[in-house]
C-alpha cells in the first residue's frame, strides 16, 4: 500500500476529531485543523492576538491573563473544537536539542541511559527537566551503536504552558517543539542523504534548524526577524510602522523603488542575517557528527515563516551563500490527499502558518506511521 493510500485509510479508520495545531509565539497564537473527514481539507484557521508582555523569550510571563485570552477563543468555537485534542508548540530559544551515541541495548534500557547523558549533555539537572528522545534510523545501518536524538526543556517551562492550555479548556495531545513541526511539514523528505537548513522568519526572531540524516541535528535562534526590517524602512524613510510594514509588503528587494532607499535600509540587517546563517551553516559541517550516510554539506535552504514572503529573499540569499534557496510549501505531506488541488489558503499565509500546520499533521502522520507498521 503506498503513502496516499496509507494517509487516507488513516484518516478514515483513526482521526474522529480535527487535527488542531496551536502555535504558541510572544504577539500571537496561530492556530489551524484539518478535517476529521474524508477527503481531508482545510477546516480552520487564524490568529488569537496575546498583547505583549505575557509571553517573554519563550516564557510566559503573566499566565492568567493568558488563560483568559485562550478560554475567550476556545469558548466561542464550534462543539468539534472545543472537543478536539490540540498538539501545541514549546518555544525553541528554552530547548536543548542533542544527538548522543549509546551502545546497542535494549529500547527498554534506553531511557536509563539517556538521564544518565542529560547530565553531561545539558546544564540543567535531570530532575529539572522534561525531556523526549528518538531512536535514529541510520541511512547506512552497519552501526555497532545507537544514535538517539533527544529534546529537553527546562520543567518549569513545560508545566506553565501545561498550566495555562488545560486550564483554557483545551485538551492537550502533545507538547512540540517548533522545529520538529516545521521539519513535519515543509522537508521535501526526512529519511534522505541530504541535509537541509530550514530558516523560519518570524516577526520577532528567525530560527534555523540543521536537519540531516532523519533528525534535527542543530537548531539556533536570533533576535532579527520582520519587525527590525520595518523599523529600519521606516527610519531611512520617515514613515510609521504600520506603512513601513506594507512598503515591505509591496516592495521587499527591489531596488528600483523609492530611488533604492527600501533596498539599502533592508541591507545592514539583511548582511547580519547572512553572516549568521552562513555561520550556522559553518559549524554544522565542522562539527558533523553520527551522520552516518547523510551528507555533511548543506544542499539547500527551505524559508518558511511569514516573512519568507519578502520578495526577492530566496534570490538575495542563494547569492549571498551560493546554496539552493527554495521557499517552503507547507502542504507538501498533504497536497496528495487534500480535497482541494491547491487549499483555499494562498501560499503566501500559509508559509505563516507553517509550524501551526506542522502540528496539525502530528497527529495524522502519528497515526499513518502505526498503522503502516501494523500492515506490514
Amino acid at each position: 500500500m503506498n503513502m496516499k493510500e496509507f494517509i487516507l485509510q488513516t484518516i478514515d479508520q483513526f482521526v474522529r476529531s480535527p487535527s488542531l495545531g496551536l502555535d504558541i509565539s510572544e504577539r500571537n497564537a496561530k492556530y489551524f485543523s484539518f478535517t476529521s473527514v474524508k477527503p481531508l481539507s482545510i477546516d480552520m484557521f487564524g490568529e488569537i492576538e496575546i498583547p505583549e508582555g505575557i509571553i517573554e523569550q519563550g516564557e510566559i510571563k503573566k499566565e492568567q491573563e493568558l488563560i483568559r485570552i485562550f478560554a475567550l477563543w476556545h469558548t466561542k468555537q464550534p462543539r468539534h473544537i472545543r472537543s478536539a485534542y490540540i498538539t501545541a508548540s514549546v518555544p525553541e530559544e528554552k530547548s536543548f536539542v542533542r544527538v548522543i551515541q549509546l551502545p546497542k541495548i535494549k529500547k527498554r534500557e534506553i531511557a536509563l541511559a539517556i538521564r544518565w547523558e542529560l547530565e553531561a549533555n545539558v546544564p540543567i539537572p535531570p530532575d529539572q527537566l522534561i525531556y523526549d528522545y528518538e531512536i535514529i534510523e541510520p541511512i547506512d545501518d552497519h552501526l555497532s551503536h545507537v544514535d538517539v536524538s533527544i529534546t529537553a526543556f527546562p520543567k518549569s517551562i513545560i508545566e506553565s504552558y501545561v498550566r495555562v492550555l488545560t486550564q483554557a479548556g483545551f485538551k492537550l495531545s502533545a507538547l512540540e517543539l517548533e522545529s520538529q513541526a516545521i521539519i513535519r511539514s515543509c522537508v521535501p523528505e526526512l529519511h534522505t542523504r541530504k541535509t537541509y537548513i530550514v530558516v523560519d522568519m518570524g516577526r520577532n526572531r528567525t530560527s534555523f534548524i540543521i536537519f540531516s540524516g532523519d533528525a534535527i541535528r542543530f537548531t539556533t535562534t536570533i533576535p532579527l526577524g520582520g519587525k527590525t526590517l520595518e523599523e529600519n524602512i521606516a527610519k531611512e524613510l520617515g514613515v510609521s510602522i504600520d506603512e513601513a510594514m506594507e512598503i515591505k509588503k509591496e516592495s521587499g528587494l527591489d531596488r528600483r523603488v523609492q530611488d533604492g532607499k527600501v533596498f539599502s535600509s533592508l541591507i545592514p540587517a539583511l548582511s547580519v542575517f547572512v553572516d549568521e546563517l552562513r555561520r550556522s551553516i559553518f559549524f554544522y559541517q565542522d562539527h558533523a557528527t553520527h551522520t552516518h550516510g547523510a551528507e555533511s554539506i548543506v544542499s539547500s535552504v527551505i524559508l518558511s515563516g511569514g516573512d519568507a514572503n519578502l520578495l526577492g529573499i530566496d534570490t538575495y540569499l542563494a547569492s549571498a551563500l551560493k546554496i539552493p534557496v527554495i521557499v517552503a510549501d507547507p502542504f507538501m505531506r498533504t497536497r496528495s490527499v487534500l480535497a482541494e488541488p491547491i487549499p483555499a489558503m494562498s501560499p503566501h499565509i500559509a508559509l505563516s502558518f507553517t509550524t501551526a500546520i506542522g502540528l496539525a499533521l502530528r497527529q495524522i502522520l502519528t497515526q499513518t506511521r502505526s498503522f503502516a507498521q501494523q500492515n506490514k
